[in-house]
């Protein structure tokens, strides 16, 4: 028998998250499905994309005995749904992060320091549910662990904590393998270092880039005023007809670019500085989407919007781990 396993509303509708399923192949167990839970399942199966065993599959694809069937509805990375499930209200998750985000950086450094490993917590936990889906294992609460490790390090120790933080992720996430046997397969601790490194990296970058060592006082909001932007418009272009000569990917850098010469000419800051600044941060946003790719599918490939509610979170990610060490060469 198969095994069947259900994320966001095709988890709701059907009352379970696993059952087992008789059938010869993927077309076959889902026809099941749909005959057991009804029409409004069958609907959302129509939207949603499959794996099975940590690959994507299609419904002529043969199964065998414990084979694990995965069906991603829109909420989890499949296509979009013209319809609206209770489950997607986390579509606004990325709201309610870039709103911490800008409310946190008008107060003290502790509260920034908080809701910096806050937010690198729901991205941990977002990579997480892509992982699970694929049948992968991933150790978030290492990558919190990381985070929270590398504010504290820059907050106390100033640029050596940025150097530091590379110490104590891979002391972290090999510390976590040794203590727990789940996660010493290196096909699990090796994404853990690299997320727990980004992590730390972006954590203990921000908060340098508020701090006393920053050559600029202004350059965490020309940071925000830049991703925000660049990640936004780059989206909205990525949901419109295809236009010539405008993709997502430029869209995202040229905004980036340009938001961050803006913000600079507005704070009269150096307009040539955050120029290339921003060149890096674009960078940085672009390159990012092959990473989360790389992260969230198993495969690099930038045709095709990564599963995770949190997907646009990994370039900004990314951009923020190289900021501080960025403004102190150029600005």
């Amino acid at each position: 028998m198969a095994k069947l396993r259900l994320f966001a509303n095709l988890r709701e509708i059907a009352g379970m998250g696993r059952l087992e399923i008789t059938a010869d192949t993927v077309g076959g167990v889902i026809d099941a499905a749909n005959e057991q839970f009804g029409p409004d399942f069958e609907r959302g199966v129509e939207t949603s994309r499959i794996w099975v065993n940590g690959e994507e599959a299609t419904p002529s694809d043969f199964v065998q005995a414990n084979d694990e069937v995965v069906l991603l509805p829109p909420v989890s990375g499949g296509s979009q749904s013209a319809s609206v499930a209770p489950a997607d209200l986390m579509g606004f998750l990325p709201v309610v992060v870039v709103a911490v985000a800008i409310l946190a950086n008008f107060q003290n450094q502790e509260i920034w320091a908080g809701a910096l490993v806050a937010i690198a917590a729901v991205w941990a936990l977002d990579l997480n549910t892509s992982f699970t889906a694929r049948g992968r294992v991933f150790a978030p609460l290492a990558v919190v662990t990381t985070a929270a490790a590398g504010a504290l390090a820059a907050h106390i120790l100033g640029g050596t904590g940025y150097g530091l933080t590379v110490a104590l992720a891979v002391a972290i996430v090999l510390g976590w393998a040794v203590a727990f046997p789940d996660y010493r397969q290196v096909d699990v601790y090796a994404p853990t270092l690299l997320a727990g490194l980004l992590a730390g990296l972006a954590a203990a970058s921000m908060i340098l880039s508020r701090s006393g060592s920053s050559p600029d006082e202004k350059a965490v909001d020309v940071f925000l005023v830049a991703v925000i932007a660049g990640v936004v418009l780059g989206s909205l272009v990525s949901r419109m007809p295809a236009i010539p000569f405008l993709d997502p990917f430029s869209t995202t850098a040229i905004v980036a670019v340009l938001a961050s010469v803006a913000a600079a000419a507005v704070w009269d800051l150096d307009v040539v500085g955050y120029l290339l600044v921003g060149l890096g941060v674009a960078v940085a946003l672009v390159a990012g989407t092959g990473l989360s790719s790389m992260f969230r599918t198993g495969t690099v490939t930038l045709t095709q919007r990564p599963p995770g509610v949190l997907a646009s979170l990994d370039g900004i990610v990314l951009a923020a781990a190289i900021y501080y060490p960025l403004i102190r060469v150029i600005l």
